[in-house]
C-alpha cells in the first residue's frame, strides 16, 4: 500500500472512529455527572475540529494524489513524443542503398539526437557515418557530436566519442575551434575513464602535428596541454605525462617571445607552463611512459617547425592576447 493511501485510509478512519464514539457518549446507556456533563460540550467541540481536519487533509491528499497523476501523465506523454521524434530523426539517417543520403539531412537528423537526449544514438551513428573513406558528414558537424557525447553522464557514451576523435584526428585542424570539441577547449574532466582521456590526449597531438606548423598551432597545443594538467590535481601520473609534453614545447615557446597565451575560453601564462612542465615524471606503466615519451621527442622535433603566422580565415583570434603581449 503507498504513503498516500495509507493516510487517505488513516484520515478518513479518524473522523469515522470520533464520529461513533460520540454516538455511542450521546445516546448510549452512559449516565454523566454533572461533573461529565460540564466536559462534554468541550469534547464535542475539540471533535469537531479533528473532524473537519480530517476532511481537510483527505481533500489535500486526493488533490495531490491528482496532481501526480497529472505530471506522470505528462511525463509518459513527453518521453512517447521524444522517442517518436529520435525513430524521426533516425529515419533522416536511413538509406535506401540506391543513393547517397542528404549530407545536410544527415546533419540536422544526428544534431537533432543529440538534442533529444538521445546522444549515445547519435555518436554510435557517427561512427559509420564520419571516416576517412566514405564520410557522409562534414567534420563540423561530426564535433558538434562528439562535444554533445563528452558531456554525457555515461562513460561508454564518452569513451566512443573519444574513439572516433581519435580515429579521425588527421582530418582536422588544431587552429579551427570547429575541429575540436568545446567541452575540452581550455576545460578538462578529470572523471573521463583512462581509456577515454588517452584517447583525447593522442587525438589532440596527432591532430596538431598533422596540421602546418605555425605559431599559432603550438600556442593551442601549449593551452590545451596545459588545461588537462591544471585540471588532474588528484592523479599525478597523468600530470607526469603531460607535463613531459609541456617540457618538450617550452624551449620553442620561450624563443617565441610570448608570456602569455589564449585558447578558446582559456589563457595561461608561460610562467605557468613552465610549472606544468617542471611536473615531467615518469609514468609506472611502462608502455605509457615509453608512448608519453615518444610523443614528447616528436612534438620537441615538431615544435622547431612553427615559425610565420598563420594566414587562413580566423588567424586575428589564434594571438588574441600573445601578439598584444610579445616581448
Amino acid at each position: 500500500m503507498s504513503t498516500d493511501r495509507k493516510l487517505l485510509v488513516a484520515a478518513a478512519g479518524i473522523p469515522v472512529a470520533i464520529i461513533i464514539t460520540a454516538g455511542l457518549v450521546l445516546f448510549g446507556p452512559m449516565e454523566f455527572t454533572s461533573e461529565d456533563r460540564s466536559l462534554l460540550a468541550p469534547a464535542l467541540t475539540f471533535s469537531g475540529v479533528v473532524v473537519t481536519a480530517c476532511v481537510t487533509a483527505i481533500g489535500l491528499i486526493l488533490n495531490h494524489q491528482a496532481t501526480r497523476r497529472l505530471e506522470q501523465s505528462r511525463e509518459d506523454e513527453h518521453n512517447r513524443l521524444r522517442l517518436d521524434a529520435a525513430m524521426r530523426a533516425g529515419q533522416l539517417l536511413a538509406s535506401d542503398g540506391t543513393q547517397r543520403p542528404n549530407p545536410e539531412v544527415v546533419a540536422s537528423g544526428l544534431l537533432a539526437l543529440t538534442k533529444l537526449d538521445q546522444v549515445g544514438l547519435a555518436v554510435t551513428l557517427l561512427v559509420d557515418l564520419w571516416t576517412v573513406q566514405d564520410s557522409k558528414v562534414s567534420s563540423e558537424t561530426a564535433i558538434l557530436v562528439i562535444d554533445a557525447a563528452l558531456c554525457s553522464e555515461r562513460q561508454t557514451t564518452q569513451l566512443v566519442a573519444a574513439e572516433i576523435l581519435c580515429r579521425n584526428a588527421t582530418r582536422l585542424n588544431a587552429c579551427q575551434s570547429l575541429h575540436w570539441p568545446s567541452t575540452v577547449e581550455g576545460n578538462w574532466d578529470p572523471g573521463f575513464s583512462p581509456r577515454t582521456k588517452l584517447l583525447i590526449v593522442e587525438a589532440l597531438i596527432t591532430m596538431t602535428m598533422a596540421g602546418p606548423p605555425s605559431e599559432s598551432a603550438i600556442r593551442a597545443i601549449a593551452v590545451r596541454l596545459y588545461s588537462i594538467w591544471d585540471a588532474e590535481t588528484q592523479n599525478p601520473h597523468v600530470r607526469g605525462c603531460i607535463g613531459k609534453m609541456l617540457k618538450a614545447l617550452v624551449p620553442r615557446l620561450e624563443r617565441l617571445g610570448y608570456t602569455d597565451f589564449v585558447q578558446g575560453n582559456r589563457e595561461v601564462l608561460l610562467r605557468q607552463m613552465c610549472t606544468a612542465a617542471a611536473d615531467a615524471a615518469t609514468n609506472p606503466d611502462g608502455y605509457l611512459d615509453q608512448m608519453s615519451t615518444r610523443f614528447a621527442g616528436e612534438l620537441a622535433r615538431w615544435s622547431e617547425e612553427c615559425t610565420g603566422l598563420p594566414s587562413e580565415p580566423g588567424s586575428l583570434a589564434h594571438g588574441e592576447c600573445g601578439a598584444a603581449h610579445a616581448a
